[in-house]
């Protein structure tokens, strides 16, 4: 199946989801039955996609709040740029490097456990099995079909090692497509593409007529333009995210772009509220 098609099958199964149309989604489905190691393959990309997104959302939202509350306490847009870029390259550093140990330790963890169970099927197999017995039962399922569907799937020991993994543990299979390293790299790019967006404005701020970073000809516009570059990336991240939801494009990125702005206005009232305290202090500036 082309990249194409693929593409097309996918609207029109998210198509018949929504619309509730059962004679559509047999009809998608008919048109290709041996596609389980396609959609195997869209799993393991699915993971590199939230990473992009989250960590976008991550990098975006945290860099911005830091310069919401540098110009909420009003102080000078240098400050900015140097606590904004400290804070972004940070940040991703430890944002991909905690991906990497999380996948990992999550990985090295279902790997024993994956181990442990397929020892004890080889060591004591009919003790696996009434055991996934009881737990079909659990289920809902008779004893009698509980038998019939354990001792059928035992007959094929990674299906049923599978089976006992998700039954017993809550793991899916093992996704042997999985690579920690890249999903961590991956988040780390990420933070630091998107957090750069609202530093952007500042950087190119120099170049522009209306004000340096100093802040003493006349009204900066970094800020505002910083706003609206932000709250617009945010909603292309939001919308891109409604697309593995099946959310509606326009509500993600309406919702994942307020929710940005509220921690932005929380950083902004607490950088102005500090600041303003420090002022009736006598604490005029900052000490070097």
């Amino acid at each position: 199946m082309s990249m194409a098609d693929s593409v097309n099958r996918d609207k029109l199964v998210h198509e018949s989801y929504n619309k509730n149309d059962g004679d559509l989604s047999k009809a998608v489905h008919d048109t290709c039955k041996c596609v389980a190691a396609e959609e195997r393959h869209k799993i393991s990309q699915g993971q590199f996609i939230k990473s992009i997104i989250y960590g976008g959302l991550d990098g975006i939202i945290s860099t911005f709040v830091v310069i919401c509350s540098i110009e909420g306490g009003s102080f000078n847009h240098l400050y900015a740029v140097v606590l904004g870029f400290s804070n972004l390259v940070g940040d991703a550093i430890s944002m991909g490097f905690g991906d990497f140990l999380s996948a990992t330790a999550d990985r090295e963890h279902q790997l024993t456990e994956y181990k442990r169970e397929k020892w004890e099927l080889e060591t004591n197999p009919e003790g696996e099995i009434q055991e996934m017995i009881e737990l079909l039962k659990g289920h809902g399922i008779s004893t009698e079909d509980a038998e019939i569907i354990i001792r059928t799937t035992a007959k094929y020991p990674e299906i049923f090692l599978d089976q006992m993994m998700y039954y017993e543990l809550g793991f899916m299979p093992l996704d042997e497509d999985e690579k920690p390293a890249k999903q961590g790299l991956v988040t780390f790019l990420s933070f630091c593409v998107f957090g750069l967006v609202p530093l952007l404005v500042y950087i190119l701020s120099g170049l522009l007529p209306w004000k340096d970073y100093s802040g003493i000809n006349g009204y900066n516009m970094s800020f505002p333009l910083s706003c609206i570059a932000t709250a617009l990336t945010l909603m292309v991240l939001g919308a891109v995210k409604a697309k593995f939801s099946n959310e509606y494009w326009l509500s993600s990125a309406v919702k994942t772009m307020l929710m940005g702005a509220a921690a932005c206005a929380v950083s902004y009232a607490i950088g102005f509220l500090i600041s303003t305290f420090l002022n009736k202090e006598g604490v005029d500036e900052c000490p070097a």
